[in-house]
């Protein structure tokens, strides 16, 4: 089966200019980014800022176009920019802050904006509005003024908006780097459950390491460049590596890393609260 996002030595560089409009040095954001991803798969990109995560995301909606090597979304060519709208259909982007993505005054008009503008008919415009909040679990909030929803309601809102455009893929780029931990949690285990029922890819651009845990594949930048990839369990080993590239590793993880220091004998791939605690009971059975 042909992969739904099928990157190969993708790179992109971007020029700095003066005032004269004179290119005074290139900075490549990305250098030989190498990915595929198959329908129905959950892949988190992890790395710090500047690693080159979200150019990476930008390009897979066809917002930036690759300096060199070749993308395909959906089997279209990034770059062929006759092919932009297909690719936008394809692939859903979900940003950092939901404020830039709401636009109406109620929420289930903002919902029914991109349906609208890709031409849906009004009848199955309200049907997918339906069916999007509820999937979600905001459709009670549908006649609210989003200005008075909570941060993670709204990003839930956004993400409402995308399914009702029924992509193939949907990509959250920090989507949850502005809310805090109860909003975070909502918004991953309202995109893990899409992920699941729906069979919708999702590409979890992120630097929080606990959200990464029920992702089906792991990929880790840096400086542009892909420098690890793996299951989540097998990343959380290697935490002295990720720490050098300036990600912390959840707090379960780094409790056991400390214990282990300290000679108690515990699993090395330690992913979350509940293994670790299932450990040290089996320790003292």
């Amino acid at each position: 089966m042909q992969p739904i996002i099928d990157a190969k030595d993708l790179v992109h560089e971007y020029s700095r200019r003066d005032e004269e409009g004179n290119v005074t040095g290139i900075t490549r954001a990305l250098d030989g980014v190498s990915m595929q991803v198959k329908q129905g798969d959950l892949i988190a990109v992890l790395g710090a800022n500047g690693s080159g995560k979200s150019t990476f995301a930008k390009h897979l909606n066809a917002l930036l176009t690759p300096t060199e090597g070749t993308l395909y979304v959906g089997g279209m060519e990034c770059g062929d920019h006759t092919k932009d709208l297909d690719i936008r259909k394809t692939v859903g982007m979900v940003f950092q802050n939901p404020d830039n993505q709401i636009i109406a005054n109620v929420v289930e008009e903002d919902v029914g904006f991109g349906p609208e503008n890709i031409g849906v008919p009004t009848e199955e415009i309200w049907e997918r509005v339906a069916d999007a909040l509820k999937t979600v679990g905001m459709y009670e909030y549908r006649l609210n003024s989003p200005n008075k929803l909570s941060g993670g309601q709204k990003q839930r809102v956004a993400i409402a908006g995308i399914l009702a455009m029924k992509p193939k893929c949907i990509i959250l780029d920090e989507s949850t780097a502005m809310l805090d931990p109860g909003g975070r949690k909502a918004v991953i285990d309202t995109i893990t459950r899409i992920n699941k029922e729906e069979n919708i890819t999702v590409i979890l651009i992120t630097h929080y390491m606990e959200e990464v845990t029920g992702a089906d594949y792991v990929y880790v930048m840096d400086s542009g460049k892909v420098v690890m990839e793996g299951m989540p369990r097998d990343i959380f080993a290697r935490s002295d590596e990720l720490e050098e590239f300036r990600l912390a590793v959840p707090e379960a993880v780094r409790v056991a890393m400390l214990l282990r220091e300290k000679g108690i004998e515990l699993p090395k791939d330690i992913l979350d609260a509940g293994e670790l605690v299932d450990a040290v009971m089996k320790l003292q059975a």
